[in-house]
């Protein structure tokens, strides 16, 4: 049986919790709740006419998201080239990162979903770091991008981010996958070649998992290209280290 962490009846009480929580008031609580619904107490047909979890809003709010900290980082690293940007922006939005901002904020308390559920904290990172973008796009429904923006720039990443704390940071997103694929019994490959650009030649990458493509990167640099392309992987497959 589901249950409901808030309690839906009491439109004002939850109005209350997300203003907290955003620092803006709802005006279409709505889409929150939808934000705030995981698809385990979903058993309606999912037609078109019928979704009603956050998966929707999950795919909008990641849009969202990469856009407003692709600006941010742009604009405060002038001196930094695309691979850089690149790399901090996925640091940021990684899967660890926003089920680290959801559990700051108390997100997975006011989620509808399946205690049991509960029981199991990688289930509940997962499920949190979603529901943190399907917020970002409720949101951006809500109140449009400008709005949206403020609250991922001083809300989030302002308040509960250190970036320079992130770019020194070092990440083998290539053992994390290959950690994963040992403990799911797959195989991972690489596909490599090169393509000219300029006078330099790129190193294009693809990372496949069981033969199939995951992901691909490219960077002057061979090995850059393997941990670009691997680190999209993780976060494509939602693999947490």
């Amino acid at each position: 049986m589901a249950v409901r962490l808030f309690l839906s009846s009491d439109s004002k009480r939850f109005s209350d919790q997300i203003y907290r929580l955003t620092g803006l008031k709802p005006h279409r609580l709505a889409i929150y709740r939808e934000a705030l619904r995981h698809s385990s107490v979903n058993n309606a047909d999912k037609s078109e006419k019928s979704i009603s979890d956050n998966e929707r809003l999950e795919f909008l709010g990641d849009a969202i998201l990469d856009a407003v900290v692709a600006e941010m980082l742009f604009m405060r690293y002038p001196s930094k080239q695309e691979g850089f940007l690149t790399e901090m922006r996925m640091r940021v939005v990684n899967r660890e990162q926003m089920s680290y901002l959801a559990n700051r904020l108390g997100l997975i308390q006011l989620m509808n979903l399946k205690p049991e559920l509960l029981k199991h904290p990688t289930a509940v990172k997962s499920i949190a770091g979603n529901a943190m973008e399907a917020l970002i796009g409720a949101l951006y429904l809500d109140h449009g991008y400008s709005k949206s923006k403020t609250f991922i720039t001083q809300r989030l990443i302002g308040q509960y981010l250190d970036l320079e704390k992130l770019m020194n940071t070092t990440i083998s997103y290539k053992a994390v996958l290959l950690k994963w694929a040992q403990q799911q019994k797959k195989t991972v490959s690489w596909k490599h070649k090169t393509d000219t650009h300029g006078r330099k030649d790129l190193y294009v990458v693809s990372v496949l998992i069981d033969d199939e493509v995951v992901a691909s990167d490219k960077n002057l640099s061979r090995k850059k290209a393997e941990e670009l392309c691997c680190e999209k992987a993780c976060r494509t497959l939602q693999i947490q280290d």
